[in-house]
């Protein structure tokens, strides 16, 4: 099953916010997934095989797909419907999406090989920003934080070189929002 949620987030923290809340109501393995819809905002997705729909509000966006269904079930203000349904959809195919939550998180703990990252973490492939060669043998410093994203149907951690010869995820686990100094 696939819950869909658009709250009109302005940013990841919100979303997650919203993701968390969603994961209450979650039974079994879960991945979760922030996407960025039109109008520059953020929905949220979660795929479980439980869900208890009662959690859901009347005034976010929600589109649920169930096993077996050609189209999702939409309910909410229609301004919010639309995103909903796009992260429901992205999530379904796996196109699109930046993992909060999935199988494997867990082991993404210190430094580790991209082979180990790929075998014990979910990812299935990692990326430098640049196009910097990865191979089995190279290091991350996850840093214990890491967001990998979907794309093509892979889930791809976004990596960038770091000093030591490491390299780290793009993604830190404590942002600085753009201009939050001047």
């Amino acid at each position: 099953m696939i819950i869909a949620v658009d709250a009109d987030s302005a940013d990841t923290v919100e979303a997650e916010h919203v993701l968390h809340g969603l994961l209450e109501s979650a039974t079994g393995p879960v991945v979760a997934c922030t996407h960025v819809v039109s109008g520059g905002h953020l929905a949220v997705s979660i795929s479980t095989p439980g869900f208890d729909q009662t959690s859901l509000t009347q005034d976010v966006g929600s589109a649920v797909i169930r096993a077996g269904a050609a189209e999702p079930e939409v309910a909410g203000p229609s301004q919010l419907v639309r995103g909903a349904y796009v992260a429901a959809v992205e999530t379904a195919l796996g196109t699109a999406g930046r993992l909060v939550a999935f199988p494997g998180q867990e082991n993404a703990r210190g430094t580790l090989t991209a082979a180990e990252l790929v075998e014990t973490c979910g990812i299935d492939q990692v990326e430098t920003i640049g196009g910097l060669p990865v191979d089995d043998s190279t290091l991350v410093d996850t840093r214990n934080y890491i967001r990998p994203i979907r794309r093509h149907g892979q889930i791809v951690l976004l990596v960038q070189p770091a000093a030591g010869g490491v390299l780290i995820p793009f993604e830190v686990e404590h942002q600085i929002k753009c201009c939050a100094n001047h």
